[in-house]
């Protein structure tokens, strides 16, 4: 069940993204527009987090390395998103190329301060 909160939060940035620096209308054609706009954005924004989840659920990873794993793609899909959103320049858009380059790296982090974390509170909880 923690797979979808992990898995939605793309969805919030996709969202984000999508509706700024638009202009809401209402109308129909601008409501497919932005919510075909949002799909893409979604797909771009979430492979990395399908990624991990199908990876961790396939070898049957701890709770503590996929929760890891996920909150290290949730840190640097943050941080990537808010320097991108934040340049007006014109090549601002080729950071996610740090998303995507550093999705492996982040969620291998991740997983193993998860999985020591959870080692540690279970030594500590005995």
């Amino acid at each position: 069940m923690y797979y979808l909160a992990h898995l939605a939060l793309p969805a919030i940035v996709a969202l984000i993204t999508a509706l700024s620096g638009t202009q809401i209308e209402l109308n129909l054609s601008w409501f497919a527009r932005t919510t075909e706009k949002l799909a893409e954005l979604y797909m771009i924004f979430a492979a990395p987090h399908w990624s991990w989840a199908a990876i961790s659920g396939y070898f049957e990873a701890s709770k503590g390395a996929t929760v890891g794993g996920f909150i290290g793609l949730h840190l640097l899909l943050f941080s990537v998103w808010f320097l991108v959103a934040q340049s007006s320049e014109s090549h601002a858009a080729n950071g996610w190329f740090i998303y995507f380059l550093g999705a492996p790296i982040v969620i291998a982090i991740g997983a193993i301060a998860g999985r020591f974390i959870a080692s540690w509170k279970t030594r500590q909880s005995a």
